[in-house]
This record gives structure tokens, sequence and C-alpha cells, in this order.
């Protein structure tokens, strides 16, 4: 996986998906491979298409903190709601989604709505901060609008404490938007939308770290 991209100086928006893991061996450079780096495969999601690629990194002290309190447990799923707070307090992450199915802008930006109501349901976002979100999300994502998302793009997201860099760079490789926002809602948007407790995403990641950590068990 590529270093961290240095954008000039918005948001960072997660997609709630549901996804097939493919596990990467480059994680133990990472932190603890259970629990620092995930590649996805996505068979279906809320936009209604399929193949869409993830890849996350989560850096910092969180993989060491997620793999003590799992490999505690002598059912480690026991620990999910625990091990998703853990995910969503990080503030050093990286997310690169790479779309291989073509679709339009609005479906995109409904997709995002939805996914930042359910983390206002949870909590995670005040109606404040979602009215503010969801506007700078319609604002930002305007000009893609002729082109709407199209197989080859790529949007990459960097955390780094409550500052989230984003760059979206289209097939052709032209870097459509780079910029970043500061700000405690611009982390816990992205964070949430992975591992908040609606979040579609959620379940598959978490079943990663504890699918790992069980294996490891199996060959001790």
């Amino acid at each position: 996986m590529r270093g961290p991209f240095t954008p000039t100086p918005t948001l960072c928006v997660g997609l709630l998906l549901t996804a097939l893991p493919f596990s990467s061996a480059s994680a133990q450079e990472e932190g603890p491979f259970c629990c620092a780096q995930f590649e996805y495969l996505l068979e279906r999601t809320i936009f209604k298409v399929d193949a869409v690629h993830l890849e996350l990194t989560v850096r910092g002290d969180t993989p060491d903190r997620v793999a003590r309190l799992v490999k505690e447990q002598p059912d480690p799923r026991s620990s999910s709601d625990s091990v998703a707070a853990l995910y969503l307090a990080a503030e050093d992450a990286h997310v690169r989604m790479t779309f291989l199915r073509s679709f339009g802008l609005s479906r995109f930006l409904d997709a995002n709505r939805d996914m930042m109501e359910r983390l206002t349901r949870a909590g995670t976002l005040s109606d404040d901060e979602f009215l503010v979100l969801d506007s700078e999300n319609a604002e930002r994502f305007q000009v893609l609008a002729a082109d709407g998302i199209r197989d080859g793009d790529r949007l990459e997201h960097q955390v780094r404490g409550d500052t989230v860099y984003t760059r979206y760079i289209d097939v052709t490789g032209a870097v459509r938007i780079e910029e970043a926002r500061i700000g405690p809602e611009q982390r816990r948007v992205l964070m949430g939308s992975l591992f908040g407790p609606e979040s579609g995403f959620r379940k598959g990641l978490l079943d990663l770290v504890f699918s790992r950590v069980e294996a490891g068990r199996a060959v001790e």
C-alpha cells in the first residue's frame, strides 16, 4: 500500500458497504496482523452496484490496543463493541476505495446522506453536524456531476488526529478533489461509517479481526 499523500489544505466521506475480506501480509509492517490492515472486494453495496475495492490501514497505537483486548478474551467476539469503540477513536488511518463500476453522483450523495443519518441516530454526530456535513458533501462532490463515479476512480482519505485529508483521483489519473478539513466530526464521520453501531461495514471488519485471532490460536 502506498504511503500517505500530502494534499493541499476536507471531509472524508465513509461508505456503508457489505464486503468480502481479503487479507494482506504487509499488515505485519503496520502493526498486529489481526488488527491493522484490511482489504475488501465489495460484492454488494447500498448503491446496488458491485465490485468496489476497499483498502483500510489503521496505524498508531490502535492496532496494538485492539490486539491486546481481543487476545485476552476467551471468546474474542464477545468484545465486539469494545473493539469497535477503539477503531472509532483511531486518529491515524488511511482509506482507499477504488470503484470498479460506474454510477451517478446523486446515488453517491444519497448513500452518504443515509450513512450520516445513521450516525446521527447513533449519537456519533449531532443534528447540527449532520446538516453541515451534508451541505459540504453536496458542494464538494459537485465537481463530479458531469461524469459521476466512473470505473477506476479512486477516493482516498487520510486521518491525522482531527484533520481529515481527502483526494479523489479519476480513472484518467486527474486529481479532481484534494483538500483537508479540521474538526473531530470529520474524523468521527469517517471512522463511524466503518465501525459505527449502524454501519453496514462494521460486522465484516470485526469478523476479519476475530477470524485472524482465532486462526492464530488454532496454530499455537
